[in-house]
């Protein structure tokens, strides 16, 4: 095969899984997310975020609005560039926003299970965070 034919076959592969990631993505219920840049595939939106990336989400946020949603990778983020719109977030809709991501390296260890930053928020939180807070 020459040089051209090579290239050719990674660009339809190329195209080929982009078409079905973002089939599969839509299918799944992304489209609850609010608006945002279309990512490319495996590396989403991070070319989007540059070298100075407070200036670039105030641009991006000039596009699709105070709320969006960006690609960092392969983690959706929803990404809030308002007050107005942080502290509705943050204060009327707490619950749905009050866990994170726990990374695979601290699941592992079983970190996820005794530390207040990364349980849930349940009982059992409240009681370590009472425990921290009157030493």
């Amino acid at each position: 095969m020459d040089l051209f034919s090579c290239l050719l076959c990674l660009l339809v592969a190329w195209a080929s899984i982009y078409i079905v990631v973002s089939a599969r993505r839509r299918k799944s219920g992304a489209g609850k997310l609010p608006p945002g840049p279309v990512p490319f595939p495996i590396i989403g939106n991070l070319l989007n975020l540059g070298n100075k990336p407070h200036e670039s989400l105030a641009n991006l946020a000039k596009i699709h609005g105070p709320v969006m949603t960006l690609e960092l990778g392969c983690v959706t983020t929803v990404v809030i560039t308002s007050a107005t719109m942080a502290k509705e977030v943050l204060q009327k809709k707490d619950q749905s926003f009050c866990n994170r991501t726990i990374p695979d390296a601290l699941r592992a260890h079983n970190h996820n299970q005794l530390s207040v930053v990364w349980l849930p928020a349940s009982t059992k939180w409240r009681t370590l965070r009472k425990m921290g807070v009157g030493v």
